[in-house]
């Protein structure tokens, strides 16, 4: 039977801080969505009820936007850790790094960047990249259901469903 040795305990506590900082990332995630899409139904029901659609449809593309910032904000809460753990060089490295794993779920170029103890943060930056993604476009197929409300030129209401 195989002993176990202080590397395979630093690799299991390297785990687990990776497993917090998923959960973690996910609630932040969960707080900005919950934000973006309770101000976003807020003004563009007002703005549907005010007839203002040219004001609707620019609001609806910041919503969007939004929505992307939240992403990026991520990535750059993440570069900033592993720059602060060392999983980079330099903040620009990080970026790369980071942005690579959690945009591409973990490309073998950006986790072969990685020194080999942190190479389990791909699969844990792929596994919240994917649920942050997908939680993402739950959230822009709402507003886009709000947004297809906006009356065509026809006075019908585009998208009933």
């Amino acid at each position: 039977m195989k002993e176990i040795s202080i590397s395979d305990l630093s690799s299991f506590g390297l785990l687990i801080g990776f497993i917090v900082v998923f959960f973690v990332l996910i609630v932040y995630h969960g707080l900005c969505l919950w934000g973006a899409q309770s101000i976003y139904h807020r003004h563009a029901n007002k703005l549907i009820a005010k007839k203002q659609y040219f004001r609707m449809e620019i609001f609806f593309f910041m919503g969007l936007s939004a929505l992307a910032l939240i992403h990026l904000s991520e990535i750059g809460i993440l570069s900033f850790l592993g720059l602060w753990h060392g999983v980079a060089s330099s903040i620009d490295h990080a970026i790369v790094v980071i942005g690579g794993i959690y945009t591409t779920i973990g490309s073998e170029q950006a986790v072969s960047n990685l020194p080999s103890r942190y190479r389990i943060l791909a699969v844990v930056l792929s596994m919240s990249s994917l649920f942050c993604f997908a939680w993402s476009t739950a959230v822009m197929m709402d507003m886009m259901r709000t947004y297809r409300k906006i009356r065509a030129s026809d006075g019908s209401i585009v998208g009933n469903s």
